[in-house]
């Protein structure tokens, strides 16, 4: 009968098939290409098999391989769960968790979830990486991170993603103070901002990838005029206090940012505002650190001026 020797060999294995080739896998274990090369292949020999096509860029899995890698998987959980078990029973918990996150959800949202977390788990490293919103399903489907706080809106990839959603908010009209719209009843009808030059947080109206703003036009049957796009809360009030154009984006973003010399006005309804929620990958590996984040995001209150999902 085969013998696996090294737990090291399955870890490798199932980070190639992860990470779709053997240098990003070299990057996520923090071993060297030939080092994971070497895992790879001192498992192919004990098991007689050949697990992957070289051939193939990038490399596949072969029969065999697709054959295996759910057993891996199973026996890396297994492992993982006994780790937790102990872990539960000296009330410790150990390991480094990747979360992804946009910038009006890292300032409003973590700050006091990061400090709760850190004092009671403080063995386990939290990595932030601070994406778009698309550029969020893009590192959950890579395996770059374990858990992103993302949007709901685009859809776009994140079909294989499991999400649990956590609030709803508004969207805004940011204008310099003064500013007819800063004096009309709220919430404003989106019609009301067709006439204006935008600056928006997320893509070019219009495109495949569909933000909230955008569908909230396109529910209203209008195509306004986008001025200016930015990814950064702080630039488009800036922009807006330099006279560029109207603001409008999602009600946490302005919260966190400085609107000295502007005024905020709701736009639309709940519904048409921007959902949020924490998302995962539910076929990867998730390991317990990465659980007792997911568990902490869930049971957070939702930020003030927000509403609960």
């Amino acid at each position: 009968m085969a013998r696996v020797e090294h737990i090291d060999w399955l870890e490798t294995f199932v980070a190639v098939v992860d990470h779709g080739g053997f240098s990003a896998a070299a990057l996520a274990v923090h071993r060297s290409q030939s080092r994971v090369s070497a895992h790879v292949a001192a498992l192919e020999s004990a098991l007689g098999v050949t697990l992957f096509d070289r051939r193939h860029r990038p490399v596949a899995l072969t029969d065999a391989g697709a054959a295996y890698l759910p057993h891996a998987r199973e026996v890396l959980c297994a492992l993982d769960s006994g780790v937790a078990e102990i872990e539960a029973v000296n009330g410790l918990t150990r390991g480094t968790v990747h979360l992804g996150s946009y910038p009006s959800a890292s300032a409003a949202f973590l700050p006091g979830l990061m400090r709760r977390f850190t004092e009671r788990y403080p063995c386990v490293k939290v990595h932030l990486s601070e994406l778009t919103t698309v550029e969020l399903a893009d590192a959950l489907n890579s395996g770059e991170v374990h858990l992103a706080l993302r949007a709901l809106t685009p859809l776009q990839k994140t079909q294989d993603l499991a999400c649990r959603p956590l609030w709803r908010e508004h969207l805004v009209a940011v204008v310099p103070s003064g500013h007819p719209l800063a004096t009309a009843p709220a919430p404003l009808p989106i019609t009301a901002l067709a006439d204006f030059p935008l600056i928006t947080i997320g893509g070019q109206m219009g495109q495949e990838v569909r933000y909230e703003t955008d569908l909230a036009f396109a529910e209203a049957d209008e195509r306004p005029r986008v001025a200016w796009q930015t990814d950064q809360p702080q630039t488009l009030a800036n922009f807006v206090r330099a006279g560029l154009g109207v603001g409008v984006t999602n009600a946490l973003a302005m919260r966190i940012s400085d609107t000295t010399g502007l005024d905020v006005v709701e736009v639309g309804s709940l519904d048409q505002g921007r959902a949020v929620g924490v998302f995962w990958d539910p076929h990867r590996y998730l390991p317990s650190a990465a659980k007792v984040m997911l568990e902490m995001l869930v049971d957070t209150p939702a930020p003030e001026g927000t509403h609960p999902l």
